[in-house]
């Protein structure tokens, strides 16, 4: 017969999820596993833009099938030792959106101004709301 109990021992009776998330985050930042070397040569990269923007419904199935095979794909890439750059983003709807959010708030963006770093945009009543 077989002792189990080490292997019981090191087994919770309710297992969790809590600071798994944060346990990944650390380990994955110590081993550089996302970060992208952009000394890298061209034919050393494996570059998957963001999808393009989308004007149409709401998410779906679809879209988590869709994500699931870009992220295999990006994953793979990796595993094969090329520096991959997947700036993941999700767009459904994106601009109606953000649109939305700017009249919301009153912000809009002036491409002709300067970049300003740490840059808070002033309160603003809007709507009978301040803006955060």
């Amino acid at each position: 017969m077989t002792d189990t109990r080490s292997a019981s021992a090191r087994v919770p009776e309710k297992p969790t999820l809590d600071g798994l998330g944060e346990k990944w985050t650390r380990r994955w930042a110590e081993l550089g596993t996302y970060t992208f070397d952009r000394r890298k040569t061209r034919s050393e990269v494996f570059a998957i833009d963001t999808p393009p923007l989308t004007v149409s419904g709401s998410v779906h199935i679809g879209h988590v099938f869709s994500y699931t095979h870009t992220d295999t794909v990006a994953r793979f890439q990796r595993m094969q030792g090329k520096e991959v750059f997947y700036p993941v983003g999700w767009d459904d709807n994106g601009l109606p959106t953000e649109r939305r959010v700017q009249n919301y708030f009153g912000v809009h963006c002036d491409p002709t101004l300067p970049y300003v770093a740490g840059y808070r945009p002033p309160q603003q009543q809007v709507t009978g709301q301040h803006a955060p």
